[in-house]
């Protein structure tokens, strides 16, 4: 009688590592994206600093720019997150924001992950 189980129970645990295995690709997967969709925001953030220093754009069109560029990369960055001040060499821009991490098909976060900009104009050479 044993024998007849021990199949079925490889199999069972076959498939218990194989979900565990769906789970766990799936977060890393989660964490990985958010990360490299904030590290080119924040890329993104330092390009427009540079760009609307120089042109001394108001903080209106700061805002509008960097909520297109979050909207693109699916983060969820919302206006009162973005923190303009100053404006020409005085630019100074703050965004912070946090990213959920769920567990799949549920829909229930596990992690949340926090991400805190700070970025200054700097005069060309």
């Amino acid at each position: 009688m044993p024998l007849a189980r021990t199949p079925n129970l490889k199999r069972l645990v076959l498939l218990v590592w194989v979900l565990a295995a769906i789970f766990y690709f799936y977060l890393s997967y989660d964490y990985i994206r958010v990360t490299m969709g904030d590290r080119e925001f924040a890329e993104y953030l330092h390009h427009i600093v540079q760009i609307a220093g120089t042109e001394r754009r108001t903080s209106k069109d700061i805002r509008d720019l960097l909520l297109l560029k979050a909207t693109q990369l699916s983060l969820p960055v919302e206006r009162e997150q973005i923190e303009v001040k100053g404006s020409g060499d005085s630019l100074d821009i703050a965004v912070n924001y946090s990213v959920d991490i769920e567990i799949p098909l549920i829909r229930q976060e596990i992690y949340s992950k926090k991400f805190n900009h700070r970025v200054k104009y700097q005069p060309p050479n």
